[in-house]
C-alpha cells in the first residue's frame, strides 16, 4: 500500500518540520535543516515493492541531511540505501568519499557510519537495502557509501531503466508472487551493477569486510569462537586479530556490541515480549552478563526498555 505526504495543505511554519519527521519515519533518523530559512515545499511518498522498501521525496529548497554520531547512537541502523537523484543537485560526504551529485546520478549511503547529504531542490527515488541481504550478493557494497556509481559500467542502464519502473509499479494492484519476482529483479540488479564497478575494492572486498559480514549474519551463534572466524575464511586467528585491531577493536567485542544492538532493536521496536528470549535468539546464553552490558551500553536495562514499549 503507497503513502503519499505533501506539505501543501500545512502552514508554511509546520511544513519544514512535518515534511523531516515523514521522511525520517519510514526511512533513516537523521537530522535535517533548511540551509535558509523561508517558503518550503516538499512531498513524501513510501510503499512496499515486494519485501522491499521503496520511498521518493521531493524538496523545493536547500537543505542538509546529518546522520551524526549521537544520532547513530540514539538510533541504531545498520542498512545501506541506494538513492537515485530525478532532479536537483548536492553533495554527499561519508566514509572519506565525496560526490557531487546530479540528476540521473544514483548514489550509496550507509546508515551505520556518519553522513552528511547537502541538497538543493532535489527529487530522489530511495531503495532500503538490509545489510544481511544486499552483502550476501554484493559484500563490498559499503565501500561505496559516499559515492556515486560510474554510469558507464555493464548494468547501470538497465538499472536506471528498472528504478524507473519500480517506483511506478502499483503493487497492490498485481499478484504477489509477481511483486515479489519484480523486488528480487530489483535487488539482483542492484547487486550485479555494484559487483561490476570498477573498482578492485569492489571486486575483491577486504579481509575486513568480508568478516563482518559474515559475523552479522551468525550472530545468533553462542559458541562463536575465534577458531571458527578463521576457519570461514582460510586464515589463522592471528591474522583475524590483526585485521580487527588495524580497525580499533577485536573480532569478539565486535559480536558483542552487534549483538547488544539487535538486542535493543528488537526490545526497541516491540518485537519481543521475552527478554530471556531475546538475549538467547541473539547469542547471550549468560543472563546476568547480558544485562549489566546492556545497562553499561545503553544506560537502562532491558526490562524498562520492554516497559516502555508496552506503556
Amino acid at each position: 500500500m503507497k503513502e503519499t505526504f505533501t506539505t501543501d495543505h500545512l502552514d508554511n511554519r509546520h511544513r519544514f518540520d512535518a515534511w523531516r519527521d515523514a521522511v525520517c519515519s519510514r526511512l533513516i533518523k537523521a537530522e535535517a535543516r533548511q540551509v535558509q530559512s523561508g517558503a518550503f515545499s516538499g512531498s513524501f511518498g513510501y510503499s512496499m515493492l515486494g519485501h522491499v522498501d521503496i520511498a521518493h521525496h521531493v524538496s523545493q529548497t536547500a537543505l542538509v541531511w546529518q546522520r551524526t554520531p549521537e544520532c547513530i547512537r540514539r538510533h541504531p541502523n545498520h542498512d545501506l540505501y541506494l538513492g537515485y537523484v530525478r532532479s536537483g543537485q548536492g553533495t554527499l560526504r561519508q566514509n572519506e568519499n565525496q560526490s557531487r551529485v546530479s540528476a540521473g546520478d544514483v548514489v550509496i549511503y550507509d546508515a551505520a557510519t556518519p553522513f552528511d547529504f547537502a541538497m538543493d531542490n532535489v527529487a530522489i527515488n530511495i531503495v532500503h537495502l538490509p545489510r544481511q541481504m544486499i552483502e550476501k550478493e554484493a559484500p563490498a557494497i559499503a565501500r561505496l557509501a559516499g559515492k556515486t556509481l560510474d554510469l558507464s559500467r555493464p548494468g547501470m542502464t538497465s538499472l536506471k531503466q528498472l528504478l524507473q519502473e519500480a517506483f511506478i509499479f502499483h503493487a497492490e494492484c498485481e499478484n504477489g508472487f509477481l511483486a515479489e519476482q519484480f523486488a528480487n529483479t530489483l535487488i539482483n540488479m542492484i547487486s550485479v551493477s555494484v559487483n561490476l564497478q570498477k573498482s578492485d575494492d569492489v571486486l575483491k572486498p577486504d579481509l575486513y569486510s568480508r568478516v563482518v559480514s559474515y559475523l552479522r549474519q551468525n550472530l545468533q551463534e553462542a559458541d562463536l569462537t575465534m577458531a571458527q572466524i578463521a576457519n570461514a575464511h582460510h586464515v589463522s586467528p592471528r591474522t583475524i586479530s590483526r585485521v580487527f585491531a588495524a580497525h580499533g577493536t577485536t573480532p569478539m567485542n565486535f559480536v558483542w556490541q552487534e549483538r547488544l544492538l539487535a538486542c535493543r532493536k528488537a526490545l526497541a521496536e516491540g518485537k519481543a515480549r521475552n527478554i530471556t528470549q531475546v538475549a538467547l535468539d541473539h547469542g547471550f546464553s549468560d543472563m546476568s552478563h547480558f544485562s549489566l552490558a546492556f545497562r553499561k551500553a545503553f544506560g537502562c536495562t532491558p526490562s524498562s526498555l520492554l516497559r516502555q514499549t508496552e506503556s
